[in-house]
């Protein structure tokens, strides 16, 4: 008989064979020596998480790039927004003066307004409603209707630049007319409608006359207008 020592040898004898053959692969990183992965070497997890900080401020720059356009469009919608809002509360803040404000009286025609001097006395170097010369009253008239400050003399009205010259039958209301001799000008009114100007005389005080008045006509020396 086979003794069971054979028996058992043929038994293992396979067996291992079959053990040997199974025998695990080997693993990148795993030693067998020691029964266990290889661990990581310092440097290289040091470089790996060098690089994931480095990583993580470009992915934040490019974050901030692509949010600064919506950002940038968020500002310019409100300052439009503002900018329209402040133009309308504006807009109402004119339109409630323009109600509060006193509107100007009207003047009426310049011949109106003038002739509430008529009757004053003449008074040399004078210039008031009451009492004034001839510069004085187209001084007071100018600056009140026209708004045009002119100087109190016959002669600087004659010379000032801003006027320009008129000829006699270009006469509109509201042109000086002045009158005196070549050599000096020594009275000055406001042209009327219908050839008539309207004046301070020395004798009479503030008066309309005709101009083609036998005194005044052959003293006339010209006119000249400031509007």
């Amino acid at each position: 008989m086979v003794s069971l020592s054979k028996i058992a040898g043929l038994i293992l004898v396979p067996i291992c064979a079959g053990l040997v053959c199974c025998a695990f692969p080997e693993r990148t990183g795993y030693d067998r020596n020691i029964g266990d992965y290889k661990p990581v070497s310092t440097d290289a997890g040091a470089a790996q998480a060098s690089n994931t900080s480095e990583d993580a401020p470009a992915k934040n720059a490019q974050g901030e790039a692509k949010a600064e356009p919506a950002r940038t469009a968020a500002r310019s919608d409100s300052s439009q927004h503002k900018n329209s809002a402040q133009k309308v509360r504006d807009a109402a803040t004119r339109k409630e003066a323009a109600k509060a404000a006193p509107k100007p009286e009207s003047k009426g025609s310049l011949e109106k307004y003038a002739s509430g001097w008529i009757g004053a006395k003449y008074v040399y170097g004078a210039a008031s409603k009451s009492k004034t010369d001839c510069s004085g009253f187209v001084m007071q008239v100018y600056k009140g209707y026209f708004n045009i400050a002119l100087d109190h003399n016959a002669a600087s009205m004659y010379k000032d630049s801003r006027g320009s010259s008129v000829s006699r039958g270009s006469l509109r209301e509201g042109d000086l007319v002045f009158f005196g001799s070549f050599w000096k000008i020594d009275h000055v009114g406001i042209y009327l409608s219908g050839d008539r100007f309207i004046h301070a005389s020395s004798s009479k005080g503030v008066m309309i006359s005709p101009m083609n008045d036998k005194y005044w006509s052959h003293k006339y020396q010209g006119g000249r207008r400031f509007r």
